[in-house]
């Protein structure tokens, strides 16, 4: 800017004043004795929220990244997959608890 001039307020920047739009999420539930192991959810998840276990099989180990996208149940040869796509209120309490368990709080009712 030159010496005496001023911005026009109007001018603001992009991303001041709008909130980023929350992304869907997702819960998968995979049914390990329908798993035949092929390995096809774990290649191609594009968030990359599955992983093989010691035997091949996928384990969730990213859950939070899950956007119900529905590509590993409807890929799925043995239909071993759900998906289910989550209300914001279960993604903040899902998010609470998260965050009590690492700081250490286990959950009521006893031992798991």
């Amino acid at each position: 800017m030159v010496e005496g001039e001023t911005a026009d307020p109007s001018a603001v920047a992009v991303s001041e004043g709008k909130k980023e739009k929350a992304r869907p999420r997702g819960q998968v539930t995979i049914f390990g004795t329908w798993c035949k192991g092929c390995g096809i959810c774990i290649e191609f998840c594009p968030q990359g929220v599955l992983k093989a276990n010691g035997q091949g099989r996928p384990a969730v180990v990213r859950p939070e990244r899950c956007t119900a996208c529905h590509w590993c149940d409807s890929h799925c040869p043995d239909m071993a997959i759900v998906v289910r796509r989550l209300e914001p209120g279960e993604v903040e309490e899902l998010e609470e608890l998260a965050r009590l368990a690492g700081e250490g709080a286990s959950p009521a009712g006893g031992d798991l």
